[in-house]
């Protein structure tokens, strides 16, 4: 056997003690629903101007308000002026749940200088309605010009790095590493970091408040500005850290903006390319020769291609022994993609709560081809390393959730999309282990205990190789150790 086979036979069976061979669950194309749970949240346009009516009202004057997760793909969106009736004169700036989107109101497009004769920016677009008047969605990289941002990101994706004081940025850091470690998280990956967050990060370190492992992805607006000093990642140490460069090709799935293949036939997507697509492949090749590794945030099999296309071109640059690129999201990468996927060693990065939050629009925009979403079981029959992860806040942040819904793809109205891609337990425990440690360069530390390696465990209350997927969702966290250190037990 080859090098390159022996190294993809281990990538597709795993470690010994796991069997990564086992039988998929046969092919059922069906769709097969239970009774609908209710929702959790705003399930209408009148119960989301409710919500922020009573946000206004407890917001002093002058001040914004500010939210997350509107999904106007599970209602119609209320009118612009609608949102002005209900938030009484403050700023409004509410982020759509793939974290792409923002909805504003008159005030907040005042604020920033936006009339009904702003011109969509590269990478992005305000939505209008039939009469061609801004609405208040704005899609992608249109998102900055409308928010108070603290960095300038270009079209290099979409822009959340809103103004915050260090003391508050460092609380939030705060904050989010204790709940990821009650959680039973060891380790986490900020996959869109700019200067902002970054002195973020280095100051709760320094305080002492950083109790997580962070790997931080740079935006890839600052390419040229580390290189200026010399640096590529990986880079730090095994508490705080950069990694991969983060580079964004199509929009958001979830947001209507992912890029697909015409014939698909998907409803309801307009595509957003944050970079002219030849300037996307040259962006990616030049990273690469300049020694990084790349993440591509890619949804549609039109930006997988283009992304693929990127990575050939790094490989003839070379630079680096050890690409590992990989492809975040990665939703319908095709056949010819998981192909060229295998030849160059790409890594898909994929995120099964997906599936279960907004499977039932996937499914309404895809047809049929969404059970060909997320097609893991292609992937590992075909050698590509699968990694799974939650794309907090995007969808939650708890593994023993995105482990169960690897394992049972359904949806929140109980439809089963791809039910021949369903890992086993074992191997959705190892792509959200040594798989994942791997992705981020860590594997030798991380990912499994073993001598020699980092003591990172999760205790977790019950008996999860004997639990149903629903179960073990469920099941309560004990301890989380990092370094042989309990950050964190439960009381």
């Amino acid at each position: 056997m080859a090098r390159g086979d022996r190294a993809r036979s281990r990538r597709r069976h795993g470690p010994p003690g796991i069997d990564r061979r086992a039988q998929p669950l046969p092919v059922d194309r069906r769709v097969a629903r239970l009774p609908r749970p209710a929702h959790p949240g705003i399930d209408s346009a009148a119960s989301l101007i409710r919500t922020i009516r009573d946000a206004a009202d407890g917001t002093p004057a002058g001040e914004a308000i500010t939210g997350f997760g509107f999904d106007n793909a599970k209602y119609e969106l209320p009118t612009l002026a609608d949102l002005d009736e209900a938030t009484a004169g403050h700023p409004l700036h509410l982020f759509h749940t793939s974290g792409h989107n923002v909805l504003v109101n008159t005030v907040a497009f005042a604020n920033a200088g936006v009339d009904e004769g702003v011109a969509d920016p590269p990478g992005g677009r305000f939505v209008r309605d039939r009469d061609g008047r801004l609405t208040g969605l704005c899609l992608d990289a249109a998102c900055g010009p409308v928010l108070p941002t603290a960095v300038d990101i270009g079209s290099h994706g979409p822009n959340f790095h809103t103004r915050s004081p260090m003391d508050a940025s460092v609380a939030a850091v705060e904050r989010a590493s204790r709940a990821y470690l009650a959680a039973g998280l060891t380790c986490v990956a900020d996959a869109q970091v700019t200067a902002r967050e970054l002195a973020a990060y280095r100051e709760a370190r320094d305080r002492g408040v950083l109790g997580i492992r962070t790997v931080c992805m740079p935006l890839s607006h600052q390419l040229e500005s580390f290189g200026s000093v010399g640096l590529a990642g990986p880079f730090g140490d095994e508490r705080l850290s950069i990694g991969h460069l983060k580079v964004y090709a199509d929009g958001s799935l979830t947001g209507g903006t992912a890029a697909f293949s015409d014939d698909l036939g998907v409803v309801g997507q307009e595509a957003t390319f944050f970079h002219d697509p030849d300037e996307l492949v040259e962006l990616i090749g030049h990273a690469w020769s300049k020694g990084w590794r790349i993440a591509v945030h890619a949804q549609g099999d039109r930006a997988i291609s283009l992304v693929l296309d990127g990575f050939e071109l790094g490989a003839t640059r070379g630079s680096r022994d050890d690409p590992r690129p990989r492809i975040e999201h990665c939703g319908y990468p095709g056949a010819d993609g998981i192909d060229r996927m295998r030849h160059l060693g790409a890594i898909a990065v994929n995120q099964p709560s997906y599936v279960h939050d907004f499977g039932d629009e996937y499914a309404a925009m895809l047809g049929d081809n969404v059970h060909d979403l997320q097609p893991w079981r292609d992937e590992l029959e075909a050698g590509v390393r699968v990694v799974i992860s939650s794309d907090s806040d995007v969808s939650t942040y708890q593994p023993l959730t995105t482990i169960a819904n690897a394992m049972s793809r359904r949806t929140r109205d109980g439809l089963v999309i791809g039910s021949r891609h369903r890992l086993t337990l074992e191997e959705a425990l190892f792509a959200h282990t040594s798989d994942a440690a791997y992705a981020i360069g860590a594997e030798r530390r991380r990912g499994s205990l073993e001598p020699t390696k980092d003591a990172d465990l999760t205790i977790v209350a019950g008996d999860i190789q004997r639990s149903d997927p629903a179960e073990i969702a469920d099941l309560p966290i004990l301890a989380t150790i990092v370094g042989g250190e309990a950050l964190y037990a439960a009381t």
